[in-house]
Parts: C-alpha cells; sequence; structure tokens
C-alpha cells in the first residue's frame, strides 16, 4: 500500500509544474479595457436595472470583472466574449444607432432571453444576478409595445412606393447583372432568380414594420413535401424579402417600397465555420448594395439566428396547414409564383396571391390580366410568430379564391379552408378587389 508521504513525493514535480505554469500564463492577458461611453442606453429605471445587470458586463464599456473572473484561463474566455459582445451590441454607443436600429436591437435581445440563449449560460453559471426572469421578460415585452409604432398611412411611403413600382415594370430590374458580391463572397448572380422560387411563408413585423416574404428553391421545396426539413438538405437556399408596410385607413396592410432581400445557403462543408450555411444581403432598395463593410457581417446573422439552433438555425419551420391548402393541387399555392401579399391585423388574416406564369407575366408588367392567366388569392388565420416576438405569420387556411381568365369570360370561384366551394361569396366584389393587388416588387 502506497502511503501518502510516498504519492506526494510521486505527484509533486507535476504539482510544481502546473503551480509554475499557471504563474506564468497570468502575464499572457489580452487587452480588456473600458473605452469611454458616448451615448449610454436610456430606459424607465425599472427596464435599465434588467438591461444594465444581465447584458452590460458583456455589452457595454462597462464591463465588472469578478475575482473569479481574473485568473487565467477564465480570464482569456472572458476577454472574447467581451470582445465579441462589444462588436454584436455596445450599450454605451447607443446613440451610433438610428431608432429603428436601436428597436431592431431590443427585439433581437429579447428574443434571445426568451430562448435561453442570453445572457449566455457559461456567465449566468457564476454570476448568478445575470439571470432574467419571466416577470422581468414580461416587463420587457411591454417596454418594447410601448415604443413600437402603429402602423398608420403615410403618404411619404405611398410616394416612395409608387415611384419604386413604376421604375420596376418599366426597367424590368430583374435581368440586371451589375449587382456586387456579398463582402464573404457569395454572389447575387447565382440567386437572381428567388422571385419565381416557391413561397414558403410571410410575416407581418410589427416590429419594425415591414411586410416578409420567404422563398425557397426547388431544394427547400422537395424538402418540405417530403419532410425533411430538419436538418435542410445541401443545396437548400432561403431567401426572405422584405418591403416597407403600406397600411391603408381601413387598417389593411400591403407591401409597398422593396428594402432588401437576404439569403441563407445550406452547404454544411463550404459554410462550416459560419454555423452550416452561407449568409448574404443586398440592401438599399433597387439599388441592391452588399449589407455590412466586411466579411464580418455573418456574425450578426448567426448570432440572430442562435435561438433556432435546434431547428437548423431557420426560424421559418413549415406548417402543412399552411402550405398544402386543398385536395386538388390545382389550388395548392405552392403550384404558383408569388405576385403579392397582404396582412389584415383588424380580420385576423393574412394572404397571399399567386399566379401562374401568363399572370406573373402581366402583373410584373402593370398590366390587366390577359386570356389564360390563373391568380389565387389563399387567405390564413393569423398568428403570434412562435419563434419571434414581433412578427405575425400564418395559421389555419380560412379561404382559397380563384380566378381564371378566359376569352370570352372569366371564373370566380372560393372555397373554404377544407376544399369546399363557398356558395355565398360575393363574386364580383372580390373580384375586384383581387385585381386591385399590385405585384410587390420582386428584384
Amino acid at each position: 500500500m502506497i502511503s501518502a508521504r510516498s504519492l506526494w513525493k510521486k505527484v509533486r514535480p507535476v504539482v510544481v509544474v502546473l503551480l509554475i505554469l499557471f504563474v506564468c500564463i497570468q502575464f499572457v492577458r489580452p487587452r480588456l479595457d473600458n473605452p469611454p461611453v458616448t451615448g449610454d442606453f436610456k430606459a424607465p429605471a425599472e427596464v435599465k436595472a434588467v438591461i444594465q445587470r444581465a447584458c452590460y458586463d458583456c455589452h457595454s464599456n462597462e464591463t465588472h470583472l469578478a475575482w473569479f473572473d481574473l485568473p487565467a484561463p477564465a480570464y482569456w474566455l472572458v476577454a472574447d466574449h467581451v470582445k465579441k459582445g462589444r462588436m454584436v451590441l455596445n450599450f454605451s454607443n447607443w446613440d451610433s444607432l438610428s431608432k429603428g436600429q436601436q428597436l431592431g436591437k431590443l427585439y433581437e435581445s429579447l428574443n434571445q432571453i426568451e430562448y435561453n440563449v442570453m445572457p449566455l449560460s457559461q456567465y449566468t453559471a457564476f454570476h448568478h444576478g445575470g439571470k432574467v426572469s419571466p416577470e422581468e421578460v414580461a416587463l420587457f415585452r411591454q417596454y418594447l409595445l410601448s415604443l413600437t409604432p402603429r402602423a398608420a398611412p403615410d403618404t411619404v411611403k405611398q410616394r416612395a412606393s409608387l415611384e419604386q413600382y413604376e421604375k420596376w415594370i418599366v426597367d424590368a430590374v430583374g435581368k440586371r447583372g451589375d449587382v456586387l458580391d456579398e463582402y464573404n463572397g457569395v454572389g447575387y448572380a447565382d440567386l437572381a432568380g428567388f422571385r419565381d422560387w416557391t413561397a414558403v411563408s410571410t410575416t407581418e413585423r410589427f416590429d419594425n414594420g415591414t411586410m416578409r416574404l420567404i422563398l425557397g428553391n426547388a431544394v427547400v421545396e422537395r424538402a418540405i413535401r417530403e419532410g425533411h426539413t430538419n436538418p435542410w438538405p445541401k443545396g437548400a437556399v432561403f431567401a426572405k424579402v422584405a418591403w416597407d408596410q403600406l397600411p391603408d385607413s381601413a387598417g389593411e396592410i400591403r407591401t409597398g417600397a422593396f428594402k432588401q432581400v437576404e439569403f441563407m445557403i445550406r452547404d454544411g462543408q463550404k459554410y462550416s465555420t459560419t454555423g452550416g450555411w452561407g449568409w448574404a444581403r443586398w440592401v438599399g432598395g433597387l439599388g441592391m448594395k452588399p449589407y455590412g463593410h466586411d466579411a464580418s457581417f455573418t456574425m450578426e446573422c448567426i448570432n440572430c439566428h442562435k435561438p433556432m439552433a435546434s431547428n437548423d438555425q431557420t426560424f421559418t419551420i413549415p406548417n402543412a396547414d399552411t402550405l398544402v391548402v386543398v385536395a386538388s393541387d390545382s389550388l395548392r399555392p405552392m403550384m404558383g409564383k408569388v405576385i403579392t401579399t397582404v396582412a389584415h391585423p383588424g380580420e385576423g388574416s393574412m394572404s397571399t396571391l399567386y399566379g401562374n406564369d401568363v399572370a406573373i407575366k402581366d402583373a410584373r408588367a402593370g398590366k390587366a390580366y390577359s386570356a389564360g392567366a390563373v391568380v389565387t388569392l389563399v387567405t390564413w388565420e393569423q398568428r403570434d410568430d412562435p419563434h419571434w416576438f414581433g412578427g405575425r405569420i400564418p395559421a389555419a387556411v380560412r379561404s382559397v379564391e380563384v380566378i381564371k381568365y378566359g376569352e370570352a369570360s372569366d371564373t370566380y370561384s372560393a372555397y373554404n379552408g377544407a376544399g369546399v366551394e363557398i356558395k355565398n361569396n360575393s363574386g364580383l366584389e372580390r373580384e375586384r378587389y383581387i385585381v386591385g393587388l399590385k405585384a410587390a416588387v420582386l428584384p
């Protein structure tokens, strides 16, 4: 039996080496200072107290380290988290963001807190005060809602939307080839056909005043039909298009000026360093400018999608009820291309207008529908997006309306969510409404 003294003699050299090594690594200390605060975050005292306690150590220039954060290698991890945290969001430079950017960052922060992505579990394991209670989350929600403007008619946005629309239908912008690659090398030329991809879902984003349409390429469509959506197969590409909201006096929200389009490209090998997805975004309306200043913009995308790690990073999880409407293939919206999308918050519903190739050609040229055109307006119940506080998405199908244009006359048919024809629908009135839906600008 080995005595304690004999055991100590054997392990003492190892302990001495480890102690020397521990002392030596204390001299390897990445710089971590607190630059001046240029414009601190302002909010009601009870809200700011939560943000300061849970976020400021990593997301401000007022980092306070506990004694157990100071020794290396713990210090190395802390310094790295603070550096990255400040790059994503810094409450000490709050005034450098526009009002819209500030609100967007707050909504993103809330959603990350609700999904327990932030504060980091490594942080709260030792800094127990960083935890956010359900009551504090509810307080944060109410604060955000108080900041969010209600959708209302806007003559400036209406004018901008009309000017952009008229330019679009005249110049056929969709055929352009002058869009620069994203800073990470993703090229727009390979993605330019996105406007004819399959519609996966729509979103009314009341948090930032946009209407959004999510489209998927042929790989996405096949994966949805076969139920292979988590993980998504290699080659799946999503496009998310955003327009300004254009509300009318009755509260209906249509698509206004085109703002941006962003993409997610699934390729685990090619994009292994960015979560298995390639990211790209073009902004500036029809100017189509690459987003960001360098390839580091992808960090913003990855951080935003972290809450959806269990769903292969995607917020949009297709629901069969929203995609397969009725038994007849001719009435399935996945069989058509998108003309536009509309939200009816007052009625608790939202709609998307689809068309066959003839209808699409007419609509995108700003012309009346010609013989052979078929348009389908699908209306869903609307629900809060369970994956993003600040958005509303489709639920169960409410109705499907189809207009077929012929040489001599047009036919209008309406069906409920089960595919049963609706007989008491005012066809002429509904036809006029559907015909009045202009095509959304899709570059």
